[in-house]
């Protein structure tokens, strides 16, 4: 009994001392490594990346200037088209039936002319020849001027029903290639609702937004790098519109530039990074980090810094940074860090403020 007490004892003691080394062990390897930089004021060009995209020279929106049910689409997305075609076609019935109505009065007007005309000549004669007194000749002569006025009318307003018929129609307004087509037969539309896009001309734009920071840069004339990702084409471009006016969506001001020899493979839609070289960033805070050392919660965006140092070891801290413009060199840090701050450029999942981590 004793040598079994013995060996219980034993067995306890070598478990003990078994699970602290494996529970030192795994605290030894909780200290991991990490990578991480030094903060310092950097010179950078101010060769911010922007997304475009590809447009046609002339983008033409149509739409009818009518209410009514399409009856006819002619054409389709990717098909060219002649000045003048037909393209979409209105049902048209209620301005039909107005033209028929006003050309009914036009005729009826034209027969009240004639013979207003006719009396007021014969009236013109006999009073002139002493046959006719002025009363009547004023009635015949102020008939006449009605039926003149009646006339006019009602050739303005068939004019003007036969324009209401043709508003049911759109035309090409030149050679141009289908864009968009946004309705379809039988389906009913409004006045001035956008019903095709098209395509013309013999130049190729691309067109940005830029941020607030940099639009007083950017001046007709200026040089733009274009990168087609794509199709693998790099070419060179010139800003020839900068919009005063801030676009609400996505807060940036559009800029418009003209691709130089644009080749065959470029279509509209196609995305394009745009480079614009504007010299050195107005900055004395040029501090920049990389994408990786910058991560975000629900309070902003936060960096990983190496505080207490001892040698080869230190402790994690988390400061809140206000962050600027993407460049080349990294994303530029207008707030939060300071020169010599020691950053961690890697791997901020899995860490913790407070932990220990070996450099």
């Amino acid at each position: 009994m004793k040598n079994i007490t013995m060996i219980s004892l034993f067995l306890t003691a070598f478990i003990f001392n078994t699970a602290c080394q494996e529970e030192q062990q795994e605290t030894v390897e909780t200290i991991r490594s990490v990578r991480y930089t030094e903060v310092k004021n950097t010179t950078l060009s101010n060769n911010t990346i922007y997304s475009g995209k590809a447009t046609a020279d002339q983008e033409m929106e149509l739409s009818f200037r009518n209410n009514g049910i399409i009856t006819k689409k002619l054409v389709k997305v990717g098909q060219k088209v002649k000045k003048g075609q037909l393209l979409m076609q209105l049902d048209n019935i209620q301005a039909q039936l107005s033209y028929e109505q006003s050309l009914a009065a036009l005729n009826a007007a034209k027969s009240e002319m004639f013979t207003a005309k006719s009396e007021y000549e014969r009236g013109r004669k006999l009073y002139e020849q002493g046959n006719y007194t002025l009363s009547k000749y004023e009635t015949v002569k102020n008939a006449y001027e009605n039926a003149a006025n009646q006339l006019t009318s009602a050739e303005r307003k068939l004019a003007i029903d036969k324009e209401q018929i043709l508003n049911g129609y759109i035309y090409a307004p030149k050679d141009a290639v289908v864009a968009e087509v946004e309705a379809n037969l039988n389906e009913t539309v409004s006045s001035g609702q956008k019903v095709m896009v098209l395509n013309a001309g013999n130049e190729m734009n691309v067109v940005v937004g830029v941020s607030e920071s940099s639009i007083n840069e950017i001046t007709n004339g200026l040089t733009a790098y274009l990168n087609f990702r794509s199709i693998d084409e790099k070419l060179k471009g010139e800003v020839i519109e900068v919009s005063p006016i801030v676009n609400k969506e996505n807060a940036t001001f559009p800029v418009k530039i003209r691709i130089q020899n644009p080749t065959n493979s470029i279509h509209p839609g196609m995305a394009a990074e745009v480079k614009f070289n504007l010299g050195d960033l107005a900055s004395d805070y040029n501090i920049v980090l990389p994408l990786s050392a910058v991560g975000e919660d629900e309070k902003g965006n936060f960096v990983y810094f190496i505080k207490d140092r001892k040698n080869d070891l230190g402790l994690v801290g988390k400061e809140y940074v206000q962050v600027g413009e993407l460049t080349d060199e990294g994303i530029l840090i207008t707030d939060g860090i300071e020169q010599g701050q020691l950053i961690i450029t890697a791997g901020l999942q899995t860490l913790i403020q407070g932990q220990t981590v070996k450099l």
